[in-house]
């Protein structure tokens, strides 16, 4: 019983984890080079007319957030961000819970992206 619980400690410790939050280039990096990944734009509509990166969608991150998932695939990649990365964060934890295999975060959101001058 022992060897059991140990061999399932281990194979919990070794789960591969479904979210990753990545800085600015290597999130640009990982998502042009990860084929039909979506890019999600989580911030409000007044926050997409000021700006955003180039190929992303809007669903905007509310309390009726996990209900508008709908028309994603949880087997296609998913890079998500916000204005600063709360949300995204947020987002990115109701992603993984409705099955996502692949939630990738823009670590500190859009402000780091333009701090590091990054294409919108």
């Amino acid at each position: 019983m022992k060897k059991l619980f140990v061999l399932l400690l281990l194979l919990a410790c070794n789960e591969k984890k479904t979210e990753t939050a990545l800085l600015p280039e290597a999130f640009n990096l990982k998502y042009k080079s990860t084929p039909h990944a979506i890019l999600l734009d989580v911030r409000t509509d007044a926050e997409v007319k000021e700006g955003t990166i180039a190929g992303s969608q809007n669903i905007i991150y509310d309390d009726a957030f996990a209900n508008k998932l709908g028309g994603l695939s949880a087997d296609i990649p998913i890079f998500v961000f916000c204005a600063a990365g709360k949300r995204s964060a947020k987002a990115a934890e109701i992603l993984k819970e409705k099955g996502f295999k692949e939630v990738y975060q823009l670590k500190g959101g859009l402000n780091a992206w333009k701090d590091a001058k990054m294409p919108m």
